[in-house]
């Protein structure tokens, strides 16, 4: 009876401690907004519930639109989240193997009958980013596959295999190659297989530049100028991207944190892909990171596995933290925001570290 009257007080007093961390957060935050160093949304979870949800600033700076769980955001790279785990997923559904080469499924591009699916998923492969192939243009373009001509026109950076340097022609590629397995488009085949079973209501793959100001569940990006004002990204066909699977997704914190909950409870991939998806496959990049399968290993701090995405008018976090079995997602429409410092901050209240 005494060891289990220690053990509630413990928990109690855990419980307490970690949400005197949250207010702490959370004042933070509504600081930083006050002085219009933060607009977005945050949430932050342990294995059992969700301990803060909630938006900051506005989503719609003119029209005092303000942010909420559910305002989308364009998540940049931070999409990328969604093609890592839709080829694992067709590799646990027996579709494909990591070790095939992507000639089997895609012809023409460079080496491609030595570049296997592993090394474009560990970004090992020597593909450079898509847009930097001659002539290219979002124009025309409707899926992944509308990309690979211009890959093909690329000269590889390095030998595949030889080094690991991030790119998004490595996520247009299996972009495609979901594409040409599953007979459907990228956007199609991530909106049937997680977005509808999942019920992520905001989540979806929209152009920017095809957005009005009365769609307000979308946060307009802001950008900080050089007298400390911000002015808004133009709804331009130009400016805006196709989002793909290397990119430009728009979700919400709420939603986020659906399909995190989803991959990390093994609900979407069994315990043996889910390992196989993040393993550390690389040698450490960026202060400490590996990469697993797309997904991100951060050991620069307390030990995490997701995506960031950074643009000059949105900016993602959306890690998890196995050791404490906690999520943390930051979504802000001010591209000036870092979001690496604002995590490693947070990280450093919650799980006291020094």
């Amino acid at each position: 009876m005494t060891f289990t009257i220690i053990t509630y007080s413990i928990s109690i007093l855990g419980l307490f401690g970690q949400s005197n961390n949250i207010v702490k957060i959370d004042s933070i935050l509504n600081e930083l907004t006050n002085n219009d160093l933060f607009s977005g949304a945050v949430l932050i979870a342990d294995s059992s519930k969700i301990l803060l949800s909630k938006g900051y600033g506005y989503s719609d700076r003119e029209n005092k639109v303000r942010n909420t769980p559910d305002t989308r955001f364009d998540l940049s790279s931070g999409s990328k989240i969604f093609t890592g785990t839709a080829i694992t997923y067709l590799a646990q559904q027996g579709k494909i193997n990591f070790s095939d080469t992507i000639g089997q499924y895609i012809k023409g591009l460079p080496q491609g009958n030595i570049i296997t699916i592993h090394q474009l998923l560990t970004h090992s492969a020597g593909f450079d980013n898509f847009y930097n192939a001659p002539g290219f243009s979002y124009r025309n373009i409707k899926n992944c596959t509308d990309i690979i001509p211009f890959m093909r026109k690329l000269n590889l950076v390095y030998t595949p295999g030889d080094s690991c340097i991030y790119s998004t022609g490595n996520a247009i590629i299996l972009g495609a190659l979901v594409e040409k397995i599953t007979n459907k488009n990228f956007q199609g085949y991530i909106e049937d297989t997680f977005i509808k079973p999942l019920k992520l209501e905001n989540t979806c793959f929209i152009p920017y530049w095809t957005l009005n100001d009365s769609q307000r569940q979308y946060a307009v990006g802001y950008r900080r100028n050089n007298t400390n004002s911000y002015s808004r990204n133009n709804y331009d066909y130009d400016y805006g991207f196709i989002p793909l699977s290397a990119g430009g997704v728009w979700s919400s914190v709420n939603d986020l944190y659906k399909f995190d909950k989803a991959v990390f409870s093994t609900k979407i991939l069994s315990k043996k892909y889910l390992n196989l998806m993040t393993t550390r496959y690389t040698k450490p990049i960026w202060e400490n990171n590996h990469f697993g399968y797309i997904w991100i290993i951060d050991d620069s701090h307390t030990s995490c596995i997701g995506h960031a995405g950074n643009s000059s008018g949105w900016n993602t976090w959306n890690y998890y933290y196995p050791e404490y079995k906690y999520t943390m997602i930051i979504l802000t429409n001010f591209g000036s925001v870092d979001v690496f410092k604002l995590s490693a901050l947070f990280d450093e209240i919650l799980f006291n570290r020094k």
